[in-house]
């Protein structure tokens, strides 16, 4: 049936319903949708008219084979077979329709539709039915997320699956070398091994992830992932690591920055790191021939040059030598 024409019947059944009530609605039109055979319409007819013959109005969303209208029919329809429209479901072999029957339709057959999800190897659905549907099998949906090996679901399972096999989930992780799902895994996951996922971001050799692995992860070993960004002799994760985490060797991590003669990082270096060489910073800046419009060291020198509180400490000291001074006269 015609998209267009179906919505324009549709918008006129419930004006006439709005106007008239349900009883008039049903005696003018309840036998023109039937012999349209549309599965939206019946379902709405029987889901919004009091006194709709919901067995023949189910009989067309049965036929239909429709899974959305089935699953809405269950799901809102009173006196709706529930059997009837999961079996189709179930034929179906669609992992989707059948995991939000089992969420959503009382009296499910939670065994029949989980079995379909199994039988789907799909890591995703597997994951969700897990999570949501009371009584699923958590071993037998954890063992499709193993041997996908997809590695966004064998966090997923691992962070939101009460039961799940946190070691088994995380080999398949640190097997993979991937370091920013060790990471992740690392930072998420309770009770996971953090120094094994660590390995793997220092095997790496990328900072990026050595900086998120020092900056979030407790206990991580700072100095072998600092060594990483310094032999990486990238500017900006070495300005990262010297402004984000207060152990780190910040004068190594500066001999960097210089070194770069990258402009904004000297800056944001020389602006943001306690005990940055603001001198040095600057040369580096100058020497890289870059315009410096938007890297003002000056001002960067006259705010430490002398802090208020030692020149209100130093005009203290002065006014005492004077008084002392005036005294001895």
């Amino acid at each position: 049936m015609d998209n267009n024409l179906e919505k324009s019947l549709l918008e006129k059944v419930k004006k006439y319903y709005e106007s008239y009530g349900a009883k008039k609605t049903l005696l003018n039109f309840e036998e023109d949708i039937l012999k349209l055979n549309s599965p939206s319409l019946s379902y709405w007819f029987a889901s919004t008219i009091k006194g709709a013959n919901v067995k023949a109005h189910e009989q067309v969303v049965l036929e239909s084979k429709n899974l959305e209208w089935c699953h809405y029919f269950a799901w809102f329809v009173k006196g709706a077979n529930i059997k009837a429209l999961e079996q189709v479901m179930l034929e179906s072999k669609d992992p989707r329709w059948c995991y939000d029957f089992a969420r959503r339709i009382k009296g499910a057959n939670i065994k029949a539709l989980e079995k379909v999800i199994l039988e789907s190897k799909d890591p995703a659905w597997s994951c969700y039915f897990a999570q949501d549907i009371k009584g699923a099998n958590i071993k037998a949906h954890e063992r499709v997320v193993l041997e996908s090996k997809i590695l966004y679901y064998c966090l997923y399972f691992a962070k939101n699956i009460k039961g799940a096999n946190i070691k088994l989930l995380e080999q398949v992780v640190i097997e993979s070398k991937d370091e920013g799902i060790c990471y992740q895994f690392a930072k998420e996951v309770k009770g996971s091994n953090k120094k094994a996922l660590e390995q793997v971001v220092l095997e790496s050799k990328n900072p990026e992830y050595c900086l998120y692995f020092a900056k979030n992860i407790k206990d991580s070993n700072i100095k072998a992932l600092e060594e990483v960004v310094l032999e990486s002799k990238d500017p900006e994760y070495c300005y990262k690591f010297a402004k984000s985490i207060e152990s780190s060797n910040k004068k190594a991590l500066e001999e960097v920055v210089i070194e770069s003669k990258d402009p904004e990082y000297c800056y944001n270096f020389a602006r943001y790191v306690k005990g940055a060489d603001i001198d040095a910073l600057e040369l580096a800046a100058i020497e890289s021939e870059e315009p410096l419009y938007f890297y003002d060291f000056k001002s960067l020198k006259k705010m430490i040059e002398v802090p208020k509180y030692l020149q209100e400490e130093k005009d203290t000291e002065d006014i005492k030598q004077l008084v002392k001074t005036l005294k001895n006269k």
